[in-house]
């Protein structure tokens, strides 16, 4: 369910985070299956051929990561990254209008987000930068450790994009659901 806008910019704004969300979930979906692809083969060239395949090993490694940090963009772009309710829980029930100061509360927390995110991508940005100029190569594949190395700034760089999409939009659209599909399958609950 699409939500009514204040104006065409937080529309925009969401339309891209919501975007770039589904993006991130189909690269996900591909990049666990080329993992699984891969597992399978060092696990059954190793374990029944008795054929070791380094090169498998080591790529598995670089798609776990690389579906790490696209989990983490997609959940980053549902607003569903780890946080703690403390807080949260002491306000509701302490405040006489807890309602605003959650609002400022969590507006606070994306802005120290995105601060802590920018500050992570600069110095890993530096790192990624040395690693090209040293030209270490990878120990089974044929390219350079800059390579695998700078998933973590891709998946990085798209958490900050969800994150100043947050910061952008009112929290009244923080937690738009899409509607679920009807399957046909209705339950009745108590």
């Amino acid at each position: 369910m699409k939500p009514k806008f204040d104006n065409k910019f937080h529309e925009v704004v969401y339309n891209l985070n919501q975007l770039f969300g589904k993006v991130e979930e189909v690269l996900a979906i591909i990049t666990l299956w080329i993992l699984i692809a891969v597992c399978v083969v060092f696990i059954s060239a190793r374990f029944i051929f008795h054929v070791p395949t380094p090169w498998a090993d080591e790529l598995a490694r670089y798609f776990l990561i690389l579906l790490g940090w696209m989990g983490a963009a997609y959940a980053s772009s549902h607003n569903d990254h780890l946080s703690i309710d403390i807080i949260g829980g002491i306000v509701e029930k302490r405040a006489k209008d807890p309602e605003k100061i959650l609002a400022v509360l969590d507006r606070i927390a994306q802005i120290l987000s995105l601060i802590f995110l920018m500050i992570f991508l600069y110095f890993y940005t530096v790192f990624c930068i040395k690693m090209y100029h040293s030209g270490t190569p990878s120990s089974t594949l044929p390219f350079d450790m800059w390579v695998p190395i700078s998933l973590v700034l891709v998946g990085g760089i798209l958490v900050l994009l969800h994150s100043v999409c947050y910061v952008l939009l009112p929290k009244r659209y923080w937690h738009i659901q899409e509607p679920q599909k009807d399957d046909g399958n209705k339950e009745e609950r108590a």
